[in-house]
């Protein structure tokens, strides 16, 4: 799990920077593993929407909890609306924060704790802008009534952003549901077809280039029929082709290319990678009691 928190300094010793929008950095930490990335805050000097930008940009990394001093409400309602907690009120050190928040301790926040525009310094707004009383009362009537259509303009674009973003998430877990769904579809069947392929007996780490298959019916969880299949000449497309008319519903390989990937999912057959080199009879036996460790893709192209 992901999280992100406001700081002044760019490790984990670093004090907890109070404002959200214009903090100095986001350091996004994996709380399970403690590894952590440091972003300076780009939005720190707008003359207005840092709070927005600030939180798209944070909810672009995945995080799924916000820790800050304080948050506005354009802020909390755009972390919201991207499904991240946030939890304010918090001081001190940052490595302290993220500890409490794995023990528990720091509960999210439901309402903005400052208004709009809060840690905006040098930027030539408030006492600044005064260039006499009088002056400053006749531009505001002159600009008075412009400035709502502006702002309203700006207001537009940014939740359309946002509204955008929102939908690219939405469907992507629509597509991860699906790829699942499938998947479970697969597992439930009392009947597979499950190949391996194979280099000199041995699980082949590389799909394409395997010397044969090993094919196994699976039947109530137990391997009724194997047999070795040697594979059409390489070429792109040819293998998940001839899977496909082998009915082979699993294939369980040390690596393979992210192309091979698609035309296997298209076909609707399931490919497990990162599989170890081992006698590929035992690799089926793992992988029906589940038991199959798996590792990286060893192919990456």
């Amino acid at each position: 799990m992901k999280i992100a928190i406001s700081s002044r300094g760019k490790d984990l010793n670093s004090e907890i920077d109070p404002r959200f929008g214009r903090c100095a950095f986001f350091i996004v930490i994996d709380v399970d593993t403690m590894d952590y990335e440091v972003f300076e805050n780009q939005s720190a000097m707008l003359g207005g929407g840092a709070g927005i930008q600030s939180a798209q940009f944070v909810a672009s990394k995945g995080v799924e909890a916000v820790i800050t001093g304080n948050c506005g409400p354009n802020a909390m309602r755009t972390l919201e609306a991207a499904g991240i907690k946030v939890i304010t009120g918090c001081s001190g050190i940052v490595k302290q924060a993220v500890e409490d928040f794995k023990n528990g301790k720091l509960q999210p926040s439901s309402q903005p704790t400052v208004e709009e525009h809060f840690g905006m310094r040098g930027m030539g707004m408030g006492r600044g802008m005064g260039m006499g009383r009088g002056m400053g009362m006749g531009m505001g009537r002159g600009l008075g009534r412009s400035m709502p259509s502006g702002g309203e303009l700006s207001g537009l674009k940014e939740e359309a952003t946002l509204l955008r973003k929102q939908l690219e998430r939405i469907e992507a877990r629509i597509e991860q549901l699906e790829r699942e769904g499938q998947t479970a579809k697969v597992q439930s069947k009392s009947f597979l077809r499950i190949a391996v392929p194979m280099d000199r007996n041995m699980l082949s780490q590389h799909f394409g280039h395997a010397e044969a298959f090993l094919i196994a019916d699976v039947e109530d969880g137990e391997i009724k029929k194997t047999d070795t299949k040697i594979p059409p000449p390489h070429e792109p497309g040819v293998l998940p082709l001839w899977m496909s008319e082998l009915g082979v519903d699993v294939v369980i390989t040390g690596g393979m290319g992210q192309r091979a990937l698609s035309l296997f999912e298209g076909k609707g057959i399931k490919v497990v990678v990162g599989a170890p080199q081992m006698d590929p009879v035992e690799v089926i036996k793992e992988y029906i009691k589940g038991t199959l460790r798996t590792g990286e893709n060893v192919c990456s192209h």
